[in-house]
């Protein structure tokens, strides 16, 4: 027997077992609505228009169009899930800190990591409560309204015009920013991520998870900063 006999035989056998195992299991097809539509399909020659075919192209469309968008849907909650796991994660490893400059330390280097970003700045008007910080600094008054106008997050492109003010040296080398107004007992101040990825902070965000982020940040700084 020749090769090609012994393909057609295989592939005959698994023909027979795929009619087998549709005779037991029709609810595989019906179940299905591309598949059916496929299975009922049916051609026609003599130029007339058959609606039922319209109407299953149709449904196959609308069938693949919602795969496309819970596949979509699914992905994105995954993200979703990530990415809440690491903002809970870098806030408990955050209240480990016992003073202020550990809480400077946790950010620049645990926080950074945890989050994926490469600079993490809180900048306090009128206050700078470290004389060594990396992460915690002082800032001029007003110059979280030159920053943020009247809002109270933004998310997007790092502007270079103040990039250098919000992330000193590293403010070259990033391109995305997200950056959260504070209120730190009377002292004006904000939160501010970057990243040299270009796409992870974009508007249009949700915010919620960082706004938990920067909350906590807040609150750990407040009691320690009239300490300092």
């Amino acid at each position: 027997m020749s090769e090609h006999d012994n393909q057609t035989d295989a592939a005959a056998a698994d023909a027979d077992r795929i009619r087998d195992f549709l005779v037991a299991n029709p609810d595989f097809v019906r179940e299905d609505a591309e598949l059916f539509s496929l299975v009922i399909e049916t051609g026609r020659s003599d130029g007339a228009i058959d609606l039922g075919a319209a109407a299953r192209d149709k449904l196959r469309e609308e069938v693949r169009q919602l795969k496309s968008l819970n596949a979509s849907i699914v992905e994105t909650a995954r993200a979703n899930l990530a990415t809440q796991s690491q903002i809970h994660m870098a806030v408990l490893a955050l209240l480990e800190v016992d003073s202020l400059a550990g809480l400077d330390s946790k950010m620049s280097n645990r926080l950074t990591g945890a989050l994926g970003i490469d600079a993490c700045r809180v900048l306090i008007e009128g206050h700078a409560p470290l004389k060594d910080a990396e992460s915690i600094l002082g800032a001029a008054e007003g110059f979280v309204g030159d920053v943020l106008g009247d809002h109270v997050e933004l998310l997007g492109p790092v502007n270079p015009a103040n990039a250098h003010a919000l992330y000193g040296q590293q403010g070259a080398r990033v391109s995305s920013q997200a950056i959260v107004r504070l209120d730190f007992g009377g002292h004006d101040g904000l939160m501010a991520l970057a990243a040299r990825d270009a796409h992870l902070f974009q508007a249009g965000q949700g915010t919620e998870l960082l706004n938990f982020l920067a909350r906590a940040v807040e609150r750990m700084v407040v009691q320690w900063l009239h300490q300092n």
